[in-house]
């Protein structure tokens, strides 16, 4: 579980700090703006790095064995640690800002639906698309990784020649 909520925490802490950084200070995410599309890609670039950091440093804590079902388990625990928490944060941050923060979320606009509707299907989405995401970055990550070849065992496999071949 700690394993999980580590590499989690780092996704959270890096979108919490852009919505931030986008909500105070760059000002992207606004409505028509041409850059709108940063905010998602930054946000699925670092889930997949930290995904892949994460499964990585567990084939490495597990002495370079890795299942395919474990890693894509790992990636999804992180996944699950990452929705929980960033959620957490957008409610923490709807409470101290207000109904301000929804202006960028497109469900909104031109909406008069109430704040709570705006705000349960972000949420949800968030939720949604961090799982399902974590699911297929886990799934390749995984894949790629069982498959890279792995460091020698130790044993000495000697290449038979085709002449020796053709003796037997």
């Amino acid at each position: 579980m700690r394993f999980a909520l580590k590499y989690g925490g780092i996704i959270a802490g890096g979108v919490a700090i852009w919505v931030l950084a986008d909500h105070f200070l760059l000002h992207i995410s606004r409505p028509g703006s041409k850059e709108a599309f940063l905010t998602p890609l930054f946000f699925n670039l670092l889930q997949l790095a930290v995904i892949f950091i994460g499964i990585r440093a567990w084939k490495a804590q597990n002495q370079g064995r890795l299942a395919l079902g474990q890693g894509i388990w790992r990636g999804l625990a992180i996944s699950l640690a990452y929705a929980v928490l960033a959620c957490g944060f957008f409610v923490g941050f709807y409470v101290i800002v207000g109904r301000k923060v929804l202006e960028n979320e497109p469900a909104a606009l031109g909406d008069d639906r109430p704040g709570t509707y705006v705000m349960l299907g972000a949420f949800t989405g968030l939720f949604l698309g961090a799982m399902i995401g974590g699911l297929i970055y886990s799934t390749v990550i995984s894949y790629a990784l069982k498959a890279a070849p792995q460091p020698a065992t130790g044993r000495k496999v000697t290449q038979r020649s085709a002449a020796r071949r053709r003796r037997r």
